[in-house]
């Protein structure tokens, strides 16, 4: 899937903002998540990471399978060892780092879709999956940050929503040069993330967010709510507008497209 060249050399920039990036390229694997939380277990240092040209057992937010055809998407996964304070903000920073690796790569402006996903008009370009590990001795909480984009997907099931980069422009970058990019984008993310907390990112979050002004119905166990999209609170939560009063949504799927609020 990669050259020993374009792995050297993601190594090499890798260091550079993780000091203790170590990369397992890999052509197939059950799950680049199972591979990084299993390392962090083991007590590996912040920055494992793993990058594979094809997933066995892909996932995404609820136990959703993931997959896409060999060497045509960028499945990969990063361990960071973080705050406790911290952990609600991860998917909004690695959504953010996403997004923004995107954009510079190829010009590609997506969107971000609370709490996780990047999309290409209704269409669903990439998706986040943060999952904790429990913190191994001498170590911070684990936290392996897992990321899906369709680079080159010929096609998506009928139920599928989804879009591919190459739809959208002439040359995406490829899986590992992406990667790397993320990488690149989303340390001093979390480096904001560590100071300012979540307030230090809704500015640029919401700059780029879908749905914002508009009326969603948000999906989580507890039922479903439907109200005018706010912007979020400083722990990630999503913030509606309910015909009854502000509603604070802490996790569930947010469903886009319906007509606003008088």
């Amino acid at each position: 899937m990669a050259s020993a060249t374009e792995v050297a050399a993601l190594e090499r920039a890798g260091r550079l903002v993780l000091p203790g990036f170590r990369l397992r390229v890999l052509a197939a694997t059950g799950s680049t998540q199972d591979v990084a939380r299993s390392a962090a277990r083991a007590g590996a240092e912040a920055g494992f990471s793993c990058v594979a040209g094809m997933q066995r057992a892909g996932r995404g937010r609820g136990d959703r399978a993931w997959s896409a055809p060999a060497g045509s998407a960028l499945l990969c996964s990063v361990l960071l060892r973080i705050p406790h304070r911290c952990l609600t903000g991860m998917p909004i920073a690695a959504g953010m780092a996403m997004r923004a690796a995107i954009a510079t790569s190829c010009g590609y402006q997506s969107r971000l879709k609370w709490p996780n996903d990047l999309l290409a008009g209704d269409r669903k370009l990439a998706g986040v999956l943060c999952e904790v590990e429990p913190r191994a001795p001498g170590h911070d909480i684990a936290v392996v940050v897992g990321v899906g984009v369709n680079l080159r997907v010929p096609s998506f099931p009928p139920s599928i929503a989804g879009v591919s980069l190459h739809e959208l422009v002439p040359d995406p970058p490829t899986a590992l040069a992406l990667f790397g990019v993320f990488l690149g984008e989303l340390v001093p993310l979390l480096d904001t993330l560590q100071s300012d907390g979540i307030g230090g990112l809704r500015g640029q979050w919401m700059a780029h967010a879908a749905g914002l002004g508009e009326q969603v119905t948000a999906r989580s166990g507890s039922g479903d709510v439907t109200g005018v999209a706010m912007g979020i609170d400083d722990d990630g939560a999503l913030i509606l507008r309910t015909a009854t009063g502000p509603v604070r949504v802490l996790a569930g799927d947010v469903h886009l497209g319906l007509a606003p609020l008088p």
